[in-house]
């Protein structure tokens, strides 16, 4: 029996059921999960990665973890940052400014969204939900130069608001553009020198913008170099905008550093290894996130956590969460569900885990499935985790590090890995246009067709197993109707179809940077601004926009990877004309 922890940490429910969602035996990836727990206990890798021993990852995997390994010691080392956040937050509420907008890439930003939103619930949430632009109480995040999204930012209370600036190699083009644009609103409104003195910028020490900022007189917190962007959420780049916006953070940390001994022990028991072992149990399958139970972000944020690890997320839309119908890849189904109440957690692991991981023999290899447990297989199986919001990030993490020994991936990537090079290819050419669309794609596409047939032709280049993966590089408040692409294509096709709203979703796109056979092809969809922006913010962040959009997609391209790039020129005649192209698609 596995011993009792204390009430509110983290748990994982292997096979559990789920609400509106028929309960499942708790067999296949589950039973599986539990065998490759034991190997990864028997490696040590939890003690490994406590300990900032880079040896648990394989030297072939990308970047070294002995520069990366820093995140583990953020529940302690990050202590300090509390009280210079309650002071900064108390100084700008004198001042009258409350709101707090966020500007800078998702892998950067995602992680104070989740936690600004800590005590957020939800039922069957949109997929405008997860939106760039969503405000939630005092915080606005902007992790996007699309114009709209810019626009709405640009229009909200100027007077009251402080920027937060998360750029910590501080040469960002695109954050540096919109960071003119805001401050230089802002000092029309209170002047230049308060502008400067209410934003907060997030960078590493020495960095170009950590030397503009102190010569412009605003406030520089300097972010940790060993600890890689999706696993800031508990350092500076989490912390401290949502602190600012008037998230617990002290809380948060607190049930952080109470999970640390139950994460850390190389235990066959230990929840972290338990999810990591699912992870690697679906390397042949999509890993479908449920985030009906989950604050809003959460999800999201796992999703990334999950790509870095090595394994495929797709992200469940109401639709599909709800009904579990077929137009998504097939995979086991996570559901993060955080508990608002740390009493609320189960107090009894044994009760959740089900049997105990028999003795490993000296080789793990040699571990045969129990009687009657199938190794593999289980789709329909739903694995959930829960806790206090600071114990279940630590879980997700340590989980994602201890996956990526065996699924190969590169967790501490400096960047979404969607090139195979730091370059970025050119990108794709205009093979078409019917004054509302333009078709740019690679030599995979012949001739000039129509929207409609080059469509039809991304569809039929996906393989047997793979899907299509919809990247929305637009603005998702204002074009939210987008989002009803991704259930017409698969049921029009009976191709699994996956959705995302560029960057912050850039990681729909992982897998196929990957040499990888199962995903398919991409279709990425880019548009003008709309002509009745107020206020415009000018061309040059549609530009910015544009240049990050084309550059994903061609650096997928530059994989072998069907990938089609459809350019509206007018956004609601193009949302139209793709709705009747899909309507008329036949199944490949």
């Amino acid at each position: 029996m596995t011993s009792r922890p204390a009430v509110g940490l983290p748990v994982v429910e292997l096979g559990g059921g789920f609400p509106s969602t028929p309960s499942s035996s708790g067999t296949g990836v589950a039973a599986e999960g539990r065998r490759v727990a034991a190997q990864l206990a028997a490696d040590t890798v939890a003690s490994r990665i406590t300990d900032a021993d880079p040896s648990f990852l394989r030297p072939e995997q990308g970047r070294a973890a002995a520069d990366a390994l820093g995140w583990a010691a953020l529940p302690w080392a990050s202590r300090p940052l509390i009280g210079q956040i309650d002071a900064l937050r108390e100084a700008f509420r004198v001042d009258g400014a409350a709101r707090v907008l966020l500007v800078g890439d998702s892998r950067w930003t995602l992680g104070a969204e989740v936690l600004a939103r800590a005590g957020v619930r939800t039922d069957a949430r949109s997929m405008v939900d997860s939106a760039s632009s969503v405000s939630v109480d005092l915080l606005t995040v902007l992790d996007t130069p699309d114009p709209g999204v810019v626009s709405h930012a640009l229009a909200g209370d100027l007077t009251g608001t402080v920027v937060v600036i998360t750029d910590p190699e501080g040469g960002t083009a695109w954050i540096a553009a919109v960071q003119e644009l805001l401050t230089d609103a802002i000092a029309d409104e209170v002047g230049p020198r308060a502008a400067a003195e209410r934003t907060v910028v997030l960078t590493e020490a020495g960095s170009p913008l950590d030397e503009r900022a102190r010569a412009a007189g605003s406030v520089v917190i300097t972010t940790e170099r060993d600890v890689p962007a999706v696993f800031s959420v508990l350092g500076a780049p989490g912390l401290v905008p949502a602190g600012l916006a008037g998230a617990p953070v002290g809380g948060i940390l607190d049930d952080a550093r109470a999970a640390v001994e139950l994460l850390t022990g190389d235990d066959p028991a230990n929840p972290a290894l338990l999810l990591a072992g699912v992870l690697v149990a679906s390397a042949n399958d999509a890993v479908r996130l449920d985030g009906r139970l989950a604050p809003p972000a959460l999800t999201e944020w796992v999703a990334m956590l999950v790509a870095a690890a090595g394994a495929m997320p797709v992200l469940l839309d109401g639709e599909n969460g709800e009904a579990g119908e077929d137009g998504v890849p097939s995979g086991p189904i996570l559901a993060p569900a955080t508990a608002k109440d740390p009493t609320a957690a189960p107090d009894d692991l044994s009760e959740l885990l089900g049997p105990a991981p028999r003795r490993m023999p000296d080789d793990p290899a040699t571990l045969e499935p129990e009687p009657d447990e199938p190794a593999s297989g289980g789709s329909d199986e739903v694995i959930s985790t829960g806790g206090p919001l600071g114990a279940e990030l630590l879980l997700w993490q340590y989980a994602a590090a201890a996956a990526a020994r065996l699924l190969g991936g590169d967790p501490f990537a400096e960047v979404t890995e969607v090139a195979g090079s730091a370059e970025i290819p050119e990108a794709l050419p205009e093979r078409a246009s019917d004054g509302v669309v333009t078709v740019h794609a690679g030599p995979w596409l012949t001739g000039a067709p129509s929207t409609g047939d080059a469509l039809q032709a991304l569809v039929d280049a996906v393989p047997e197993g793979g899907h299509l993966a919809l990247s929305v590089w637009l603005d998702p408040a204002d074009d939210a109707s987008m989002a009803v692409l991704r259930g017409e294509l698969a049921r029009r096709t009976g191709v699994p179809v996956t959705f995302g709203w560029g960057p912050r979703h850039r990681d729909v796109l992982a897998p196929f940077a990957r040499a990888d056979p199962r995903p398919g092809a991409v279709c990425v969809l880019t548009g003008d601004p709309p002509d009745d922006l107020v206020p415009d913010p000018g061309p040059e962040t549609s530009r910015l926009a544009l240049t990050e959009a084309s550059g994903a997609a061609a650096a997928v391209a530059a994989r072998d990877v069907p990938v089609l790039r459809l350019h509206l020129a007018d956004r609601v005649a193009g949302l139209v004309l793709l709705a009747r192209a899909v309507q008329d698609l036949r199944r490949p």
